[in-house]
């Protein structure tokens, strides 16, 4: 019943977000410093890249970080400085290290080169229209914001691909939107995090995040302390997902999930009620399949599909989501596996190293 109230609940949600209107002040154009953490080479990271430096806005500035010397995307970060000379482009390569979460490192030694008030970090696999930053810049209009995030549709021709794109059709999206309606927006998201400078400057700067996995929430969590809003603007960038293995894939989501728990346990639990079709199948077999319970099945399996298909194939038009839909089902049991898996224990693998994860999200290595 829990599953049910929150598909319909959901589906209310996400119309009334999706259909929200973003009014556009052409006069208020600030100037934006982004910063991109970099390291390797990725699938469309040019094109990732490009639709950055090929904004329709006035004043804004793009500094690469890169922590390897070495590092090959050196040399597609210098082509793209030579093919764009009137564009502001910095390369900085720093090897400096601060803590475990080596994009903060990237964000510390980017940060003294922002000549801007606003300073916008986005993922390397990010790619945007040429609308993105006259768009996402407009809530700061609002002396009250201090935090602007966005959601995301993941793209790709691959297994794993597959499986982001209904998850996130059909799950991230619209729990995140539940939860925006029952409890404000009080995290952010590393497809876009736009932020005031001198709110990073209260929050202590990137330095809060050189030892915790969850930067992105932090970004958008310790401005709200201050008494600050976070606005989600319903402005959707494309992920590209880079081709891995199952197994990876799994235990990426099983990483992100644990660092959910340690922090906001009773939402990590709450999230039992988005995998209605696992449990009201379960539910359906343990009640040796009595008529209620199959009539449950039914109304939840015809609800989660509807919600799936409100926001992959009404609202994002994902490729993805129109030719495997009927895969919703497969992915609702691959994610209650991913949140039991989640459930025990507080030690992740990340970047080939082992870590123990506190309540706080803040990282020691496993000895």
């Amino acid at each position: 019943m829990g599953a049910i109230a929150f598909y319909v609940y959901s589906i209310y949600g996400v119309k009334s977000f999706f259909e929200e209107e973003i009014d556009i002040n052409e006069s208020f154009s600030p100037g934006i410093s982004i910063l991109k953490p970099l390291c390797g080479l990725e699938d469309n990271l040019r094109e990732n890249l490009t639709s950055f430096i090929q904004q329709n806005y006035p004043q804004y500035q793009i500094i690469f970080c890169v922590r390897d010397v070495n590092d090959p995307v050196i040399i597609l970060v210098q082509e793209l400085i030579a093919s764009f000379p009137e564009k502001d482009l910095q390369l900085i390569v720093c090897d400096r290290i601060f803590g475990y979460n080596y994009k903060a490192s990237n964000l510390v030694n980017g940060l003294p080169h922002c000549d801007y008030d606003f300073i916008l970090i986005a993922d390397s696999d990010i790619e945007v229209k040429a609308d993105y930053l006259k768009t996402i810049i407009q809530p700061f209009q609002e002396e009250k914001i201090a935090v602007v995030t966005c959601l995301y549709e993941s793209i790709g021709n691959h297994l794993v691909s597959i499986l982001e794109s209904l998850n996130m059709s059909g799950n991230f999206i619209p729990r995140v939107i539940t939860a925006k309606k029952l409890e404000g927006v009080k995290f952010a998201f590393g497809s876009t995090i736009v932020i005031r400078k001198k709110v990073l400057e209260e929050i202590g700067n990137f330095d809060q995040l050189i030892n915790n996995i969850a930067d992105d929430f932090l970004l958008g969590n310790l401005p709200t302390k201050l008494g600050y809003q976070v606005k989600l603007v319903n402005y959707i960038v494309t992920h590209h997902v880079g081709k891995e293995t199952f197994i990876n894939y799994l235990t990426r989501q099983i990483r992100w999930l644990k660092c959910i728990r340690v922090q906001r346990f009773w939402g990590y639990i709450g999230m039992i009620f988005t995998q209605g079709i696992a449990t009201s199948t379960i539910f359906l077999c343990i009640s040796n399949f009595k008529f209620f319970a199959f009539l449950l099945l039914i109304i939840t399996y015809f609800l989660r599909l509807n919600l799936a298909y409100q926001v992959g194939i009404k609202y994002l038009k994902n490729s993805t989501c129109y030719q495997y839909l009927g895969l919703t089902i497969l992915v609702d049991f691959i994610n209650l596996y991913i949140w039991i898996k989640a459930l025990f224990g507080n030690q992740i693998k990340w970047r080939d190293n082992e870590f123990i994860v506190n309540k706080d999200g803040e990282l020691s290595k496993r000895c």
